[in-house]
């Protein structure tokens, strides 16, 4: 029992500090600060979580959803939070390669959570919609 109870309060602090960094992510697309916002969540990620998206970046796609499972707090709302912070990244990335990188990464949680999750998600078909939109996808 201690266990679990750990581990739901990783969960919960890992989902407050993916907010938080969401929160700072939220409608910078036109924003002049965008980058320097983008690299402070990336260091606040690594600092809080030991998450590197530099590293994840370099994650194969087949594997990229597992080695985030790997860190037990990372239930499906904090991959579901995850993913909206890549999303958002990618549309403030002016290097196409690496936004493509983004959007292919938070296309690879989204849709492992669209397969797997007893629960739709309006947001969530959201973003896979826009991510297909942004990578040339054809959506169906």
């Amino acid at each position: 029992m201690i266990r679990r109870d750990f581990l739901v309060r990783q969960a919960e602090e890992l989902g407050k500090v993916l907010g938080q960094i969401l929160m700072k992510l939220c409608g910078l697309k036109n924003d002049a600060t965008a980058g320097r916002q983008i690299e402070e969540s990336c260091r606040t990620l690594l600092n809080e979580t030991n998450v590197d998206i530099d590293q994840l970046l370099e994650v194969p796609s087949d594997r990229f959803v597992q080695v985030l499972q790997e860190n037990k707090a990372m239930n499906d709302a904090n991959l579901d939070c995850f993913a909206t912070i890549l999303f958002h990244i990618a549309e403030c990335t002016e290097d196409k390669e690496k936004a493509t990188l983004f959007y292919e990464r938070s296309l690879i949680i989204y849709g492992y959570l669209d397969h797997f999750s007893e629960v739709y998600s309006f947001e969530r078909s959201y973003f896979l919609e826009q991510i297909r939109k942004a990578l040339n996808i054809a959506v169906n």
